[in-house]
């Protein structure tokens, strides 16, 4: 860690001699003092070789950061407009600029030209969306995100399609957030200040190799200077019971200082029922699930950024969040023969929680470094998480289970991760290392436990990934570019039974090889090709062999032998303009899932987990953005996707081959021509899936809503009913002669949200430089 830290100050302090930059700031309006909006705004050195650019916001206002002290020219130019242009020479402060664009009228006789960005650009390992075609109607980042192509934000959970789990950056840095604080700090981000997203199927070697995970990363726009602003959102839902959550954030920048803070608040309670069937030979166990669950918690995370330099950034983020998710849960099971009911009892299960959280990044961004091209980023991570829980089980009728079980766990994470990108001519060097500790003590104790069994439990999980990768970039021609990678991680998995006296201990290398290329005929067109390698590791659940009753007749237990999985993943892609297709085929071995065994005799049900199977997936994936008419737009995307699971040895389960079909519909109807009166129609189908573990019947759902946009779009005000049409999503498990049917019912939602943004210039007196107008 000394290492890190003396690397960390050197380049602090090469950084602080560097040569300093100016800021560029200012605002454009037109002849009749009305701003002027998305103008684009472009610097040129004095061979007119673009140094940087930046778009003027809603209020007009721009600004521009790290233009060198030399010769230089600004123009600005928006559609409608004659173009500004004005040179500068030997200025050595920063600068506000009022710039006035006149109105450029040209008749063309028979002939409407229109300009409209492209919503998709697929670059070499990424497809980028902008953001400003996607939030006609979207109030934060949170709403963008519900209208880009392939992303599906269902129930307040992001998933990408055909993807285990997302992993979300900001700018290229992780947001090491769960989901419900991820969810509660991107609703509290205005979506003015959204840029792009960038969404990568095929992580790069840059990003870690575990899981089959995707990645979006939020492009954000620079704030403009000396300003203080803020948003505020609650969104209430009833759900049966009544619950809702509050987001408030707040933003400042001044001079070289720049800080937010972000608040969530939650009440309410939120209630889930669920259906169990179980068949046996000659019985059937029919189960009902009746659990209402607390929405306590309170999220917080602030940030604040200090420009060492116009080239260096030194900044620091702090979350934390305490959650009290209490449930009570009632479950009542019946079990009957052919003719009677033979059994039938009731288990009431109280759960009381604490969870604290809390992450501290520092980090350190330098642009220009070498020949005024590298880039090199510091990130600097402590993670700190405290769960403590009292459950208490009572069983009646004619079963007599009884506990009161204590879990803690305590989890701590520290990492250190460098990455530097370096172009030399037409190639780009990417190269980067990460060294990460955790450390998970899971401690439960009973009180007390009927049946007289020993399930005290001490587990102690240590992981270490040590991880180094390379990247290159190479430009053939301004249609044709390559990108190889490769990423090597040393893992040290150490699981510590120490109620069991037993330890398992696993040492392992692997190598991630990554391949992109991608040849575009322009930039609306676009051919690409990606090959990579991941790993799924084994998590400290997964791997703790004790046992914990759920209910007097399930077992749910780890396996200390599990080992990590691997997969081997192969896609083509395609892009024409706002329509994308691509192809892929995944190969996955060692897959880790749950498999669920009866014991005929007792009627124990046991929930472990193992490498279950060898699994294969093939898919062709389309989808398309349509906004060819003012009054309406949709995203619609398709999957057709075949599975094909093996069952490792050892497991005496069938051969798999199931052809499966996903499709999903995202329409927008507005009803005037500010498009600020919107109705959103949502839906989605998936076929029956289906492998070794088990099966999921097909599922359908609809969703409605309503939004209105005042104060020119800052006041939002929108009603959703959610589930409007929907079908119970189920899952089938067959095993040794016996069937498992586990039922969600699902419930309508009624949401009504309101959201405002704020926010003003702050009163400053920089150096001024009066140029009013542009008469060509």
């Amino acid at each position: 860690m000394g290492k890190w830290i003396l690397f960390f100050i050197v380049f602090i302090n090469a950084q602080v001699i560097c040569a300093q930059n100016i800021n560029l700031s200012g605002k454009i309006t037109d002849a009749q003092g009305k701003a002027i909006s998305k103008a684009t705004l472009v610097v040129k050195d004095s061979l007119d070789t673009t140094i940087t650019s930046a778009y003027s916001d809603s209020t007009g206002n721009f600004s521009i950061e790290g233009v060198p002290y030399k010769l230089f020219t600004l123009s600005a130019s928006c559609l409608g407009y004659a173009e500004y242009s004005h040179r500068f020479e030997s200025v050595n402060n920063d600068i506000f600029i009022n710039i006035i664009l006149d109105s450029a009228i040209t008749e063309l006789s028979e002939v409407v030209v229109t300009s409209k960005k492209h919503l998709v650009h697929r670059s070499i390992d990424r497809i980028v969306f902008n953001a400003e075609r996607l939030n006609a109607v979207a109030s934060n980042f949170m709403d963008v995100l519900k209208h880009t192509p392939g992303i599906i934000v269902q129930d307040d959970a992001v998933n990408m399609i055909s993807k285990g789990k997302v992993i979300f950056l900001m700018n290229g840095r992780e947001l090491k957030m769960d989901m419900k604080e991820l969810v509660s700090f991107l609703s509290s981000l205005p979506s003015d200040n959204l840029k792009q997203i960038e969404v990568m199927t095929t992580p790069p070697a840059k990003y870690s190799a575990e899981g089959n995970a995707g990645i979006i990363n939020f492009i954000t726009k620079k704030m403009q200077n000396n300003y203080f602003g803020g948003y505020i959102t609650n969104r209430l839902s009833i759900k049966e019971r009544l619950y809702n959550g509050v987001n408030y954030s707040m933003q400042y920048k001044k001079n070289r200082v720049e800080a937010y803070i972000n608040i969530g608040k939650g009440f309410g309670t939120m209630q889930t029922d669920r259906k169990t069937q179980i068949y046996y030979p000659l019985e059937t166990w029919y189960t009902t699930n009746h659990k209402l669950k607390s929405n306590n918690y309170m999220l917080i995370t602030a940030g604040v950024d200090y420009g060492l330099t116009n080239n260096s950034v030194l900044g620091a983020i702090i979350t934390y969040s305490n959650m009290h998710p209490n449930a009570e849960t009632k479950t009542a099971t019946s079990i009957s023969d052919e003719r009677s009911l033979s059994k039938y009892f009731e288990t009431f299960t109280d759960f009381n929680s604490k969870y604290h959280r809390a992450n501290a990044n520092l980090h350190y961004t330098a642009n220009n470094l070498i020949n005024k091209k590298g880039t090199i980023n510091v990130n600097l991570d402590y993670l700190n998480y405290r769960i403590k829980d009292r459950i208490n089980l009572q069983t009646t009728h004619d079963e007599s289970l009884n506990y009161t079980n204590n879990p803690n766990t305590a989890i701590n994470i520290y990492q250190g991760k460098i990455d530097i990108e370096q172009p030399i001519g037409e190639t780009t060097f990417s190269y980067g290392a990460l060294y990460s500790l955790s450390k998970t003590d899971n401690e439960t104790n009973y009180d007390y436990i009927s049946n007289g069994h020993d399930l005290n439990d001490h587990f102690v999980y240590r992981e270490q990934i040590f991880a180094a990768y390379a990247d290159i970039r190479y430009k053939f021609s301004e249609k044709l570019e390559m990108k190889l990678g490769l990423r090597g991680e040393y893992g040290i998995l150490d699981g510590n039974s120490i109620k069991l006296n037993s330890r398992t201990r696993n040492n392992q290398f692997d190598l991630f090889p990554t391949a992109f290329l991608n040849y575009s005929w322009n930039g609306n067109n676009s051919l690409s090709m990606s090959i990579s390698s991941r790993i799924n590791r084994p998590s400290y659940v997964d791997i703790n062999p004790f046992t914990t009753y759920i209910d007097s007749h399930t077992i749910q237990s780890g396996n200390s032998q599990l080992l990590p999985e691997k997969s081997y993943a192969i896609e083509l892609g395609y892009t024409l303009g706002n329509f994308s297709l691509s192809t892929s085929a995944v190969w996955k071995n060692r897959v880790i899932a749950s498999y669920t065994q009866t014991d005929k005799s007792t009627k124990i049900t046991t929930i472990t987990i193992n490498n279950i199977m060898k699994k294969q997936l093939y898919s062709i994936d389309a989808s398309y953005y349509f906004d060819k008419v003012k009054w309406f737009d949709s995203s619609i995307e398709g999957s057709i996707y075949m599975i094909n699971s093996n069952p490792m040895s050892g497991y005496n389960l069938e051969n798999i081959k199931q052809t499966s079909a996903f499709f999903y519909i995202n329409n927008n109807i507005y009803f005037n021509s500010t498009k600020t009166l919107v109705a959103n129609l949502w839906g989605q189908f998936q076929t029956k899936e289906k492998d070794v573990v088990g099966e999921s019947p097909s599922r359908y759902r609809i969703d409605f809503g309503l939004k209105y946009l005042l104060c020119n779009k800052k006041l939002s005000i929108g009603i959703e009913y959610q589930n409007m049409l929907a079908s119970h999503e189920k899952s089938i498990i067959k095993s040794n002669g016996i069937t498992y049917i586990y039922d969600y019912k699902p419930y309508r939602v009624l949401n009504i949200s309101i959201s405002y943004q704020f926010g003003k210039k702050l009163n400053v007196h920089p150096k001024k430089i009066g140029i009013n107008t542009n008469r060509l």
